[in-house]
């Protein structure tokens, strides 16, 4: 109540996210009433659900992944799988994006150990990766699924998502160290260095993603490169969103991000 009175302008995006939600939600219902023939548009909003949650999911609570869960399962159920079926599906998601989140955290521990806390600033950018990852894993999956009629590649995409975008920020991490770790310890070099991280992050995002599309989905070469592209572009703006959206709480104290593991913070 106290920032809907004193800056009810920090609402604005909260609602445009809850609108987004809904019309996703609701165009999912629609495309699934008609069959095979708008799985693929139901595929596309789901997948594009999972990119509006992801931050939200890291900064508030993971709760709000259950919705995201039931249009999951609400797609499996359409492509013709049983309870079983789906249930196992859900669980093969929810344990692969825990090894995902538990990898990043031994990643994280190991740097920290070695070379502090990543340098960076504002919302928590390092979990917000992770999360995009798996958003954009789904996508992946959820296309895959529908293109494919088979419920079991929905976790397979989850698999290829990660193996893109995780290559893609492992090799920009150690491609930083020479320049950010000169002689062991952060140098900061201002904003052009991190902006240069960024363009080289984009990069590799859709490099890594175009060739695992390729050689591990056996796409063709152009649907590859625009998926890549695509998924590279929505992890971007949905980054950009989670910042603009969640910045000033974190600022005031008022919903800050979960940091309730210990050297996960990207602030130096």
């Amino acid at each position: 109540m106290s920032m809907l009175s004193n800056a009810p302008e920090q609402i604005a995006p909260f609602l445009l996210a809850l609108g987004a939600l809904c019309v996703l939600a609701a165009v999912t219902g629609i495309a699934l009433d008609r069959g095979a023939s708008a799985l693929a548009t139901a595929a596309f909003a789901i997948g594009a659900y999972a990119f509006v949650i992801a931050g939200a999911s890291i900064a508030l609570s993971p709760y709000l992944l259950v919705p995201l869960l039931l249009l999951i399962a609400a797609l499996a159920r359409t492509l013709g799988a049983a309870w079983e079926e789906v249930v196992r599906v859900i669980g093969r998601l929810v344990v692969l994006t825990l090894g995902a989140f538990a990898a990043a955290y031994v990643f994280a521990q190991l740097w920290a150990s070695r070379l502090g806390a990543f340098p960076g600033g504002g919302f928590d950018t390092f979990w917000l990766y992770v999360a995009l990852a798996s958003a954009a894993g789904l996508a992946i999956g959820l296309g895959l699924a529908a293109a494919r009629g088979r419920p079991d590649q929905i976790a397979r995409g989850l698999v290829l998502g990660y193996a893109a975008f995780g290559v893609a920020g492992l090799a920009v991490a150690l491609g930083s160290l020479p320049i950010l770790y000169p002689k062991g310890t952060y140098v900061s070099l201002g904003l052009a260095a991190l902006w240069g991280s960024l363009e080289w992050l984009l990069l590799t995002n859709v490099f890594a993603s175009t060739l695992v599309l390729r050689v591990v989905a056996r796409l063709p070469w152009s649907s590859s490169a625009q998926v890549g592209v695509a998924l590279t572009l929505a992890a971007l703006f949905s980054g950009i969103a989670t910042a603009v959206a969640f910045g000033p709480l974190a600022v005031t104290g008022v919903a800050p991000p979960l940091l309730f593991l210990p050297n996960t913070s990207t602030i130096p």
